[in-house]
């Protein structure tokens, strides 16, 4: 009775496959990737250089409420689309252009003319309505009154005057079509 059965090699060999697992971790990093880019301030995300579909596909998730099914399904449909473009380096591209997630780059510059506002008033108020001339002056007027009444009492509360004033700045600067100055004077 002859045999052509091979005898047992072991285990030292190199897996032929990829895991289970190990392609489930891979996966799941992809997943995580696509997030992170989803979650991106708008000008880092144009800063990447994605393939069209891929882009599309993310534009999509970006434009969905953040905790949703359907947000969650377009970023599996993303992440799919990934895996199909093995030499895309993504992570690189993020890292080069120093982006984290949620990040407005001009914030910095909106936090800066906030206080120009507080503590210069309405000199502040008259360079503002110069370089954007349909602003509503006296609404603006308003939020400034109130985020310095507020700067002057207690420094532990919370300052929501000041939050209104500065998303009043951001409204009014991306309604202009204005890029964030450095300064107002």
């Amino acid at each position: 009775m002859s045999s052509t059965v091979q005898p047992f090699e072991g285990f030292d060999h190199e897996a032929e496959e990829e895991s289970r697992s190990a392609h489930k971790r891979e996966a799941q990093t992809i997943r995580k990737l696509v997030e992170k880019i989803a979650d991106l301030g708008e000008q880092s995300y144009k800063a990447l250089v994605l393939p069209e579909d891929l882009r599309t596909a993310i534009t999509m998730a970006r434009k969905m409420r953040p905790r949703s099914d359907e947000r969650r399904r377009q970023l599996q449909y993303a992440a799919k689309i990934l895996r199909s473009y093995e030499g895309l380096d993504l992570d690189n591209q993020i890292n080069m252009i120093g982006a984290s997630a949620k990040e407005d780059p001009n914030a910095m510059r909106l936090e800066h003319l906030r206080e120009e506002f507080i503590s210069r008033g309405k000199e502040a108020i008259d360079a503002f309505c110069a370089l954007i001339q349909d602003t509503d002056r006296n609404k603006l007027r308003q939020f400034v009154k109130k985020a310095v009444e507020e700067a002057a009492g207690d420094p532990g509360n919370p300052k929501p005057h000041a939050r209104n004033l500065y998303k009043y700045i951001k409204a009014e600067l991306a309604r202009a079509g204005l890029s964030v100055p450095a300064s107002l004077f």
